[in-house]
């Protein structure tokens, strides 16, 4: 606000309410107009119906990778001077455990079908017993290859596709009945509604898969393949990074399966080996519900926050739209200034530029904005680094306030930069000014958009956990080419259309 404008404000109280009347005209003549109403800004928001349900059976299928390489996660005979746990138990059986018990959380309730995976996935086994004998016996894992894309390629595919329906061969039971397994026949004819695939995260065939996208050896690029394919199909996914002790036999990729041995240190969580769960549901709700109930089993038996990963491929990276405000630096506070902005959803920023600017050229702010991330956003990272993987646009908002042939003039606003400052805040830079014209000063409205980066490759946890060699024992606790094999995953049609955070902003005549 300009001295005159403030000894007006300042001086009107005492004078009472006809000179603040009068002042205000006398600066409505001077050229000066108010603020374009939020009102017309900003469009009722129309909330979406839910999306139906998807059809899916009522199972929970836990894919198994039971290839040799795994053994080394389970404890030798229940070792107490291995595992953490004070009964010898090592996370990843933890993890076999709650598996098999998160599914008594969820409604509907569903069955866990278990299915081992080695050079091919076997066929389901409908007793969940299988899953527990897994998580504390080591002879389980004898396979030497891991069809990874073989397992996520029967994903989209019935547990029982070659069931018929049921007949009534001639025992009666009415119409209802009849509906009622007509309705049973054909949920078995449909996908499970959760899938989860456990595994070290290593593709490793001796020879060309039935897929022909996968060649021989450790390829990762199939696997991708298959997760993309879900995904553009609307199934919702989400990867898992979970550290484990281990001890036990490595086989390197590069090496032609040559063993290494590797034995994480009980005191040094970092030591720990990664393995991962590739979990997915045709019903995105769905499976945000299952990620949620999961990790909240499992994080009282880790040992440190980031031992627990997720790098979320189509959930909600916000709960919220979060708090904003503009940040003028000392430089530019002859030039701009800013109207103090009430918590609103969205947020609603006005900044009142100085004519002289025209002349000044460019006057350099920010939008400091505290986002409010979800949980499967926080587990991606610490907010520092999710605000390194924003992106901003600002869209100028249209209205009969800056209808063409007013003969107004407008001040400008265009974006210079962004960065995440010490306490995870998104700042986006910005400039103002007036450009050089005639006509009355009036205002502009602007939307700013702030979405994920999908042209990033993935969160940093992702290549922090990645290893492009794996003949030592130094890298045993990081994984073969983890970065390329989920690179670019989240370019999906889900995370296009999300909108992490949005602001409105008005900008007019100081």
């Amino acid at each position: 606000m300009t001295g005159f404008r403030r000894f007006l404000f300042k001086s009107a109280a005492p004078l009472g309410a006809s000179v603040l009347t009068l002042a205000l005209t006398f600066l409505c003549g001077c050229g000066s107009s108010d603020p374009v109403p939020w009102s017309k800004v900003i469009s009722p928001s129309t909330n979406a119906s839910p999306e139906p349900p998807a059809r899916a059976s009522d199972h929970l299928v836990v894919y198994l990778d039971t290839s040799g390489s795994m053994a080394g996660y389970v404890s030798p005979d229940g070792q107490v001077n291995f595992a953490s746990s004070p009964d010898g138990e090592t996370i990843f059986s933890h993890t076999l455990q709650e598996v098999r018990n998160v599914v008594t959380t969820l409604d509907p309730r569903v069955s866990v079908v278990f299915r081992r995976v080695a050079a091919k996935v076997e066929q389901p086994s409908f007793n969940d017993l299988e899953l527990g004998q897994a998580s504390v016996n080591r002879g389980t894992f004898n396979g030497g290859e891991t069809n990874l894309a073989g397992a996520i390629n029967l994903f989209a595919q019935p547990l029982r596709p070659e069931q018929q329906k049921t007949k009534d061969n001639g025992h009666g039971g009415g119409d209802e009945s009849n509906k009622e397994r007509d309705e049973d026949d054909e949920k078995e004819q449909q996908p499970a509604r959760f899938h989860i695939l456990i595994t070290d995260g290593v593709q490793s065939t001796k020879q060309q898969a039935a897929d022909e996208s996968c060649v021989a050896g450790s390829d990762y690029i199939c696997v991708k393949k298959a997760i993309a394919r879900l995904l553009d199909a609307g199934w919702g996914g989400c990867v898992l990074g979970v550290r484990s002790e281990f001890r036990g036999k490595v086989y390197s990729e590069i090496n032609h399966g040559k063993a290494i041995q590797y034995e994480s240190k009980r005191s040094e969580p970092k030591t720990f080996r990664p393995f991962y769960l590739y979990v997915f549901s045709p019903d995105r709700a769905a499976l945000d519900k299952l990620v949620e109930a999961l990790k909240a089993r499992l994080r009282p038996a880790l040992k440190q926050e980031d031992a627990l990963r997720e790098y979320a491929l189509t959930s909600r990276y916000a709960d919220g739209t979060g708090s904003a405000e503009i940040v003028i630096p000392k430089e530019s506070s002859s030039y701009l200034e800013r109207m103090k902005a009430r918590e609103e959803n969205p947020p609603r920023l006005t900044l009142m530029v100085n004519m002289d600017t025209e002349k000044r050229g460019p006057q350099p702010f920010a939008i400091s904005l505290t986002v409010p991330w979800s949980g499967h956003a926080r587990d991606g990272g610490p907010p520092q680094e999710l605000a390194a993987l924003m992106r901003w646009e600002l869209e100028e908002v249209h209205g009969d306030w800056d209808a063409p042939g007013g003969g107004r003039r407008y001040p400008e606003v265009r974006l210079t930069g962004q960065q995440a400052d010490e306490q995870g805040r998104v700042v986006a830079q910005a400039t103002a000014q007036w450009p050089q014209g005639t006509g009355k000063p009036g205002w502009r409205a602007y939307r700013l958009v702030g979405r994920l980066d999908l042209e990033k490759l993935s969160p940093p946890w992702v290549r922090q956990w990645s290893t492009n060699v794996d003949t030592t024992t130094d890298v045993a606790n990081k994984t073969l080419n983890l970065e390329s094999s989920l690179a670019g995953l989240w370019h999906n049609p889900a995370m296009e259309k999300q909108v992490v955070a949005e602001i409105y902003l008005r900008v007019g005549p100081e």
